[in-house]
Formats: structure tokens, C-alpha cells, sequence
């Protein structure tokens, strides 16, 4: 049974925020050059790999700071934390029901999306206990998080009425924002690499519209918006979105076409792919590194690294299970966390594979 803090009252207008405080399609040709590019390059296993105790899989954050890795599940599941080795350390019960999950600038604080509850907690990721939680509204269910500067930015609504809200900690204020160009909530990314600058992209439809935005006045202001349509090569099925190292650009993870795309954030055009094969399910940017990850969904899931801007693999990754379905890196970019499971995310127990990058 969840043992958390509870938001007093039942606070109906969107822009109020409440804080309890506690103490202390691709061709077939395209499809096999690429393979043919990802497979030729040098290939390892993971260092460890771990079942957690969970019975699906939302979310991943990896804490460099205190060394620890964050894992949501599906349904009333805990926050599953492990080492950086793997090794399981303890659950977060507190954050029982938690769908995505983002840490602070600085690693202090572990954000969580608690799922049907119109609410995102605050564990201090010290001493593991919830300090926070904040209500964002009713009807604003936040489904993906993003950090930029102290503020959590958060997607939210059901089928075609989706929208962006920002959630302020320190002034206890949320502002939310329709977003008529995305049909379901859309995933989110951000960078301190792209200071007030935040992604969002319509995940699971084809094609799939990604959009930058300029988020200083603490509203979405947009920069560029993609046209799949009018693209060749436009985004199909996205499935996550990460900003590189550079600040310029964004790398999509879409089912087709058949490699990672980068878009560049004031025209969202491509200007550099990374040729993995079918199907992209994941990407990740090493903080200091700038190395690009890319998960696949194969039969045998797979992680291709890929130098930014080069189109061809330096190395790749074999792990088990169906699909890779997140990554995180650690902040030096040693270290490389997966996500695999045997069946869909919602139905099976999640593997945690830790890769050591030379």
C-alpha cells in the first residue's frame, strides 16, 4: 500500500499549485545498408543485467550523484532503486503508481509523475524520503516530465487534448498550455546543453510532429514545428526524443525511418542520421561525451553508439529480451543503463542491463 503525502484539498483551477512540505516507411535496401553499416563495428554484452522486482516499466533516471539508478514500473508498483552496478538497494513505496520520472539540475531531487492523481512528488535522493508534493490541476494527470533550470515542465491529456504545463516549486505556481499540434500528451525532453529550451514530441501516431520551444517566460513559445508530411523520411511512431551535447540539435528515435534522426531546434530539419536498422526505440546523450545511444526493437535488442554527427556506429551493444525501451547515461559517460523486458513494458518485469563504455 502506498505510504505518501497527500495534497490537501481538491484544488480545481489550473494555474494552482499546492506544496506539503515534510521535514527533514523505410525501404527494404535502406533497412539492410543500415543493418549492414550497425553490424560491422565491434560487439559486446552488458556488464550486468538485472530483473527487478517490478511488473512492467515507465520510466529511468539515473542519480550520478549518489550513484543510484530509478526505475518506475506499471500499475501500483514502488520506484525500484539499485547501484550503479545493477544491484538492487531498495523501493520508494511513496512513489507507488509513479509513470515518469526526472531529477533535478544538481541530482538533489527525484521528480515523480504519480499516475491518476493530478500530482507530481519530490524525493530527496540523499536520504530517499518524499519532501513534496504538488498538485497540477484537475484533469492535468502529467504523463512525461522534463527539468529545465528549476522548473518541471510536464505533458498531460487524453486522446486530442493534449497540453504542456510548467510546474514552479519554489513559487508554487503551475501554467498549463494547449497543444493543439499533438493528439495524445506529449513525450518531452530537455537539456542543460539548451538552456530554456524544451522538446515535445507526439509519440505512438504517424507521422509524428515534433516541436521546439523557447521556454524563458515560463510559457511555450514555439521555435520550429517538424512536417513530417512534406518530409521524405518524416517521423513515424516516435518514441523518445533526446537534445545533444551541442545544444543545437534534437535525435528522435522513431520506428521509421530506420535510423536515429537529427533535427536541428530552430528549423526541425535533419541534419545528421545514425544508421542503426529497424526499429529505433530509444536514445540517450552522454552528458560530457556527447555520445549518441540508440536502443533497437528487434528480436534480439541491441544499443548502437554513435559519435555526434557521424552516420555509422562506433560500437554496439547485444542485450536480451524483445526491445530496449529506455536509456540514461551517468554524467561522465562511463556508463550506459538499458531498459529491456521480454513482452510489452505494461506486462513483464523489467531488465536493468548496465553497460561500461571503454
Amino acid at each position: 500500500m502506498r505510504s505518501r503525502l497527500k495534497s490537501a484539498g481538491a484544488l480545481g483551477a489550473a494555474t494552482a499549485a499546492v506544496l506539503i512540505a515534510m521535514a527533514g516507411p523505410a525501404g527494404a535496401a535502406a533497412h539492410a545498408t543500415a543493418k549492414a553499416a550497425s553490424t560491422s563495428v565491434p560487439t559486446a554484452g552488458p556488464t550486468a543485467a538485472t530483473v527487478l522486482s517490478l511488473t512492467g516499466f515507465s520510466s529511468i533516471a539515473a542519480d550520478s550523484t549518489h550513484h543510484q539508478v530509478f526505475v518506475s514500473g506499471a500499475g501500483s508498483d514502488p520506484v525500484a532503486v539499485t547501484d550503479f552496478a545493477g544491484k538492487p538497494l531498495t523501493t520508494l513505496p511513496a512513489l507507488d503508481g509513479a509513470n515518469a520520472l526526472a531529477l533535478s539540475r544538481q541530482d538533489g531531487i527525484l521528480y515523480a509523475a504519480i499516475s491518476g492523481t493530478d500530482e507530481i512528488a519530490a524525493v530527496n535522493t540523499a536520504t530517499l524520503q518524499e519532501v513534496a508534493v504538488y498538485f497540477t490541476g484537475t484533469g492535468h494527470d502529467p504523463q512525461h516530465l522534463a527539468v529545465v533550470g528549476n522548473d518541471i515542465w510536464f505533458s498531460y491529456g487524453s486522446t486530442g487534448s493534449a497540453g504542456i504545463g510548467m510546474l514552479d516549486p519554489g513559487a508554487l505556481t503551475v501554467n498549463t498550455t494547449g497543444e493543439s499540434a499533438f493528439y495524445y500528451a506529449p513525450i518531452l525532453a530537455a537539456s542543460p546543453s539548451a538552456p530554456n529550451t524544451l522538446v515535445a514530441g507526439n509519440a505512438g501516431v504517424s507521422p509524428s510532429v515534433i516541436e521546439s520551444f523557447d521556454v524563458t517566460s515560463g510559457a511555450p513559445v514555439a521555435l520550429a514545428t517538424s512536417n513530417p508530411w512534406a518530409q521524405s523520411d518524416g517521423c513515424e511512431n516516435l518514441r523518445q526524443l533526446a537534445i545533444a551535447a551541442s545544444g543545437k540539435d534534437v535525435v528522435a528515435a522513431c520506428g521509421a525511418p530506420y535510423y536515429g534522426s537529427q533535427l536541428t531546434l530552430n528549423t526541425m530539419t535533419e541534419d545528421a542520421t545514425y544508421q542503426t536498422g529497424a526499429y529505433p526505440s530509444a536514445v540517450a546523450v552522454a552528458p560530457a561525451s556527447g555520445t549518441i545511444a540508440v536502443g533497437l526493437e528487434e528480436s534480439s535488442s541491441s544499443v548502437d553508439l554513435f559519435t555526434p554527427g557521424a552516420s555509422n556506429p562506433t560500437s554496439a551493444y547485444k542485450l536480451g529480451g524483445f526491445s530496449v525501451y529506455d536509456l540514461a547515461w551517468d554524467r561522465s559517460g562511463d556508463t550506459l543503463f538499458a531498459i529491456t523486458s521480454t513482452s510489452t513494458p505494461q506486462s513483464s518485469a523489467p531488465t536493468l542491463n548496465v553497460i561500461t563504455v571503454p
